[in-house]
C-alpha cells in the first residue's frame, strides 16, 4: 500500500488499524499520504467524504492534515438537513421567516417544524430605518457632460435578528440589507434634468431581503457549529453530528474516540461504512 501511495486506500487502512488498537501501524499508513495529495483528494470529494478523509487522517495522528481552511470550506458546503423551530410550539410563526425558508430552504437544506426542531430559534425581530441627508451628486447635462448639483441622499436599512443556541451558548444572530439612492432638482443653469424618484425597494421588500439574509447567516453559523440534536439519518447528518461533538468537547478527535450517544454513533458507523468502534472520525 505504501508503494502504491493511494491516499484513499492508506487512510482507510489507517482507520481500520486505529480501531484494532494498532496506533503505530495506523500512523505509518496515514503518513504514507503526503499533505499535498491529502488536500487535493479531500477537495475533490463530496463535503461529507472529504471531512471523513481529513478526520481519519487526524485520528490516526498523521503528519499531514487538511488544514483549517479546507475543513471550514468543506463544512460550509456540507448543508446537512436541519430542522429549526421555536422554543414554544404554540407561538405563532413569523410569516417572513416561513417565506424565506420556502425560498432558500431547499438550497440550504433548512426546514421548519415547531413541534420537533433540531435547533431552537427565538423570536425574529425585523426593523426598518429610513433616512435622508443633503449631499452633492454628479448629473449629466444636455451635452452629456458631468455636472455637480445639490442632491438628497436616501437610505433604507432593514435589520433582522433572533437568538439561536449554538455550541451550548445563546447567540444573537443579526443580518441586514441596505439600499441607497440619490435624487436632485432640475438645474436649468447647468442644463441638468431633475431626478425626482429614488430607486429604493418598498419597506416590505426590504424586510423580506433582511430575513433572507438572516436565513443565509443562520445556515453559515450552523455550518460552523452544527447542533448536537441534528437528525443523523444520512452521511451528511452523521458527519455534522461528529463535528458538533468535537466542537462541544474542544477536541478534534472526540467523535472518533467514541464521544456522543452510543446508539446514534453506532448507527452512524454503519451509515458511514466505518468498522464498529471507529466512532465518527471527522476533524
Amino acid at each position: 500500500m505504501l508503494r502504491r501511495g493511494d491516499c484513499a486506500e492508506l487512510i482507510r487502512a489507517a482507520d481500520e488499524a486505529r480501531v484494532r488498537r494498532e496506533p503505530a501501524l495506523a500512523k505509518d499508513l496515514a503518513d504514507g499520504c503526503p499533505q499535498d495529495r491529502l488536500i487535493a483528494l479531500a477537495g475533490r470529494l463530496q463535503p461529507e467524504d472529504g471531512l471523513l478523509l481529513c478526520g481519519r487522517a487526524t485520528a490516526a495522528e498523521a503528519k499531514a492534515s487538511c488544514g483549517p481552511d479546507l475543513v471550514a470550506q468543506l463544512a460550509a458546503s456540507l448543508h446537512p438537513h436541519i430542522v429549526i423551530g421555536p422554543p414554544d410550539p404554540s407561538e405563532p410563526t413569523d410569516p417572513l421567516l416561513l417565506q424565506a425558508l420556502a425560498e432558500l430552504g431547499p438550497q440550504l437544506n433548512l426546514s421548519w417544524n415547531a413541534e420537533a426542531p433540531d435547533l431552537v430559534v427565538g423570536k425574529l425581530t425585523v426593523s426598518l430605518d429610513r433616512a435622508q441627508s443633503s449631499t452633492v451628486a454628479t448629473g449629466a447635462d444636455a451635452k452629456g457632460n458631468k455636472q455637480r448639483v445639490p442632491a438628497t441622499h436616501h437610505r433604507s436599512a432593514a435589520r433582522a435578528e433572533a437568538q439561536v443556541e449554538l455550541s451550548g451558548k445563546t447567540r444573537t444572530l443579526r443580518a441586514g440589507e441596505e439600499a441607497r439612492d440619490l435624487t436632485w432638482d432640475a438645474s436649468p443653469a447647468l442644463a441638468v434634468a431633475a431626478k425626482f424618484q429614488a430607486q429604493i425597494p418598498s419597506d416590505s421588500e426590504m424586510k423580506e431581503r433582511a430575513v433572507r439574509s438572516w436565513v443565509r447567516a443562520l445556515a453559515k453559523a450552523v455550518a460552523a457549529a452544527p447542533p448536537e440534536g441534528i437528525d443523523a439519518a444520512d452521511a451528511k447528518g452523521c458527519v455534522a453530528y461528529g463535528l458538533s461533538l468535537n466542537l462541544a468537547a474542544g477536541d478534534p478527535v472526540a467523535a472518533a474516540n467514541g464521544a456522543g450517544d452510543p446508539d446514534k454513533v453506532s448507527a452512524c458507523e454503519k451509515i458511514l461504512g466505518e468498522p464498529a468502534g471507529a466512532g465518527i472520525p471527522v476533524p
